[in-house]
């Protein structure tokens, strides 16, 4: 234990922030800084599942060259994509939705990294690309695994998630719209 000392701490020198060209401080934060323009709030959250979603693809592949080697890669690849049994075509209409999420999630990183004003309006519209072609991906899985074809009962099972997929779709649409942070954020 320390005993208490009559004297006070010291303190600490101020700051020097030197003056810029303009005269303004340079240890001073930026117009965009003061007005609160940083990735923050639901932004960051969606900046961060995209990072997830742009991430676990990549280490899945990784991971499969790192264990079978890229012969082992090629022959999965080809399996895929060129597969003509009945659980190669649904694996590869399982497939197609996933490299359209993940290629909103890679082009959103970017954006979001690189600050584009682009972001606004590319982001909702590949979202929304991929609700569409995961939609369709989900009646022709159905398709395939039913011997009749798809039916009365299959939309009505298929339905509440395709609808919700398309309500984040317009969510995301709103926010980059309307939102405060979106707008301030992207266009600097």
């Amino acid at each position: 234990m320390s005993q208490p000392s009559d004297q006070a701490p010291p303190r600490r020198a101020p700051r020097s922030t030197g003056t810029g060209a303009n005269g303004e401080g340079k240890g001073r934060r930026s117009a965009a800084a003061q007005a609160g323009i940083r990735l923050g709030g639901p932004l960051a959250w969606i900046f961060w599942c995209a990072c997830g979603i742009t991430a676990l693809p990549l280490a899945g592949l990784f991971s499969l060259v790192m264990v079978n080697g890229f012969s082992g890669l090629w022959w999965a690849l080809q399996e895929t994509f060129a597969g003509g049994t009945l659980s190669a075509q649904v694996l590869r209409l399982g497939v197609i939705p996933h490299m359209a999420l993940f290629l909103w999630g890679a082009s959103f990183v970017f954006m979001t990294v690189t600050r584009s004003r682009h972001a606004l309006r590319i982001a909702p519209l590949l979202l929304g690309v991929w609700a569409l072609v995961s939609a369709w991906c989900q009646f022709a899985i159905r398709d395939l695994m039913s011997p009749a074809g798809i039916s009365l009962g299959d939309f009505a099972a298929l339905l509440p998630g395709i609808l919700l997929q398309f309500a984040g779709v317009a969510a995301l649409f709103g926010y980059f719209h309307e939102g405060n942070r979106p707008n301030l954020y992207y266009n600097r």
